[in-house]
């Protein structure tokens, strides 16, 4: 191959991106031929044709690497063990988006989601029921200058919360969620990049109404984070919001909704249960949260005495988290003792271990109000 036809080559593939190079790098190349040039009457070696190529590639795609390293959905769900997940994200009903947006420090990119009926290996349950009909999409988070984010053992990896949810068009975006439909993720760090396999109940369903994949820096949902249009029913990040807020559009097939199963799914949600039918194991359902927590552990450090505020909101944070409901979410009844029907399931897979937080509230005879998370 002629010099020419490499030079166009290469440079096909450094204008391939729309990254932008490190200012520091290309400050670092502008003083380099500066030096060059003051030189040039002491030292009368040229540089070559390709090398200088070479250099201004460099400066080019400094982030097309990152991009060229990421793994794709199929080899994070191999990973992660799940043949069946990356057999699902290589068949036709997978949907490659490989979208990118950067807010503050961070960098994350949407890469895929595939819905479908038992397509996991590894099968989701909520109240000992097994959920066959779900959605997973593929997200990465990385920083932008390329330093390393930390790994699932370091100190600061729970400093670092992100809450990574789909949305649904005409939803209020604090009331259906993630945590609401039966939501969780599977996650591991490779050269410094986040990899994460979100999973919930399938949002197929509302193909035709228009979706999206918010990413938020807290590990509960923010209040403050979007904006909700009761009008048009529209999400759009805050942009006031002082932290990642991210929101991408998620472009799935409405010819695969179905609006009767999607209205009886809201229904339930609005109910107070988020419980699909019973799968075809025919697994028994069951919602008192009193068997939800009967063996798991309460810590204790996480009681808190909660008051509404002026909006009539309960507020709960506990080791980095945040939950926002209105009261009435919690108790329709002003005289209800005991704990309410409304909890949030928190469920984490780190090295093959499944760690489960539930949070939970209750009311006593004099009216006080308590949040707390018990841990199984």
């Amino acid at each position: 191959m002629k010099d020419f036809e490499r030079l166009d080559n290469l440079l096909r593939s450094a204008m391939a991106t729309n990254d932008e190079p490190d200012k520091s790098l290309n400050q670092k190349i502008i003083e380099e031929f500066n030096r060059r040039d003051k030189m040039k009457g002491r030292n009368k070696k040229r540089i070559p044709v390709m090398a200088m190529v070479a250099i201004f590639i460099l400066a080019m795609s400094v982030s097309v690497f990152a991009v060229w390293k990421s793994l794709t959905p199929v080899e994070i769900a191999e990973k992660l063990e799940n043949q069946g997940l990356a057999k699902a994200f290589s068949g036709e009903d997978a949907i490659v988006i490989n979208e990118t947006q950067i807010s503050g420090d961070y960098k994350i990119t949407l890469l895929g989601i595939v819905s479908g009926r038992d397509i996991s290996d590894f099968k989701y349950e909520s109240n000992d029921v097994v959920k066959l009909d779900r959605t997973y999409a593929v997200v990465t988070i990385g920083k932008v200058d390329g330093t390393p984010m930390p790994g699932l053992h370091d100190s600061e990896y729970d400093e670092m919360p992100f809450f990574v949810s789909p949305f649904i068009k005409g939803q209020t975006p604090w009331n259906v969620n993630i945590i609401t439909m039966n939501g969780g993720f599977s996650a591991f760090v490779e050269d410094g990049i986040w990899y994460r396999i979100v999973e919930c109940d399938d949002i197929e369903i509302f193909a035709d109404r228009g979706l999206y994949l918010g990413v938020i820096s807290d590990t509960f949902y923010d209040t403050e984070a979007y904006n909700f249009d009761s009008e048009t029913g529209e999400i759009t990040p805050n942009k006031d919001y002082e932290g990642v807020n991210i929101l991408f559009d998620l472009p799935l097939n409405p010819e695969k909704s179905d609006h009767e199963k999607a209205e009886e799914y809201l229904q339930r949600l609005i109910n107070g249960d988020s419980q699909m039918e019973q799968s075809s194991d025919n697994i028994p359902m069951y919602d008192d949260v009193d068997v939800l927590i009967e063996e798991a552990t309460l810590i204790p450090e996480s009681v808190k005495e909660l008051t509404p505020d002026k909006e009539g909101m309960i507020n709960y944070g506990f080791d980095g988290s945040k939950i926002s409901l209105p009261l009435e979410d919690l108790f329709e009844d002003e005289d209800y003792i005991g704990f309410s029907d409304c909890f949030f399931v928190d469920e984490q897979v780190i090295d093959d271990k499944q760690i489960i937080n539930i949070t939970v509230f209750s009311k006593d005879i004099d009216g006080v109000i308590k949040g707390m998370v018990y841990k199984k």
